[in-house]
């Protein structure tokens, strides 16, 4: 519908919302202010760095590498969907992901192909980058890295370099436990965002 932005439902939900029970359950951290009830900050760490909510009028703050319309409005999501389930410790196919299916071809054409073409035949530049957002170094292909998107989602990145007999690949993990904070489509944009901000796209 025209003239209704994305932002108006988790707004709206997030307004009626107690703000100590959402940092219960979602990682985040509540931080008051004076004395009045609901009337304080909500600080949301966001790959290794932090997005704040003030409530209750309910306004989104970020740090410059983190001033996105994607990564402002997928922090609102993920407060108003989470329902605390903790991160399995197991990784998934984005097609195993419910509703992953769909999206496949799209997470492999603007996830994994630009992180194949940027790191491919450095493989080791890719540790590098995932660390200036508080990646942390896995053991899987010939260079990979994990990434908190937000405290209970887990998002991995995994590099096989070229080589004379094969061209660079790519593929995204994400935690089975995902689904419980976001769904396929937003956890797709979650995983661009990653790729945007180690330099990839």
């Amino acid at each position: 519908m025209k003239g209704v932005s994305p932002f108006d439902e988790p707004l709206d939900k997030l307004r009626d919302s107690d703000p100590e029970e959402i940092a219960s359950r979602t990682g985040a951290t509540w931080v008051p202010v004076g004395e009045g009830p609901g009337v304080g900050t909500l600080l949301v760490p966001v790959l290794g760095g932090e997005i704040s909510i003030t409530f209750p009028g309910i306004s989104v703050e970020a740090a410059p590498e983190l001033d996105s319309f994607t990564l402002k409005l997928l922090t609102l999501l993920y407060l108003c969907n989470s329902d605390g389930t903790p991160p399995s410790g197991s990784w998934v196919a984005y097609r195993d992901l419910p509703g992953g299916r769909f999206y496949e071809p799209v997470v492999a054409r603007t996830v994994e192909a630009p992180l194949a073409r940027a790191f491919g035949s450095g493989t080791g530049n890719l540790i590098t980058s995932a660390k200036t957002i508080g990646g942390t170094v896995e053991r899987y292909g010939d260079a990979a890295c994990s990434f908190a998107l937000f405290p209970l989602v887990p998002v991995c990145f995994i590099l096989w370099g070229s080589d004379d007999e094969f061209e660079a690949r790519a593929q995204v993990l994400f935690d089975s436990n995902c689904e419980h904070h976001l769904d396929a489509f937003n956890l797709r944009m979650g995983a661009q965002e990653i790729v945007r901000l180690i330099g990839a796209i």
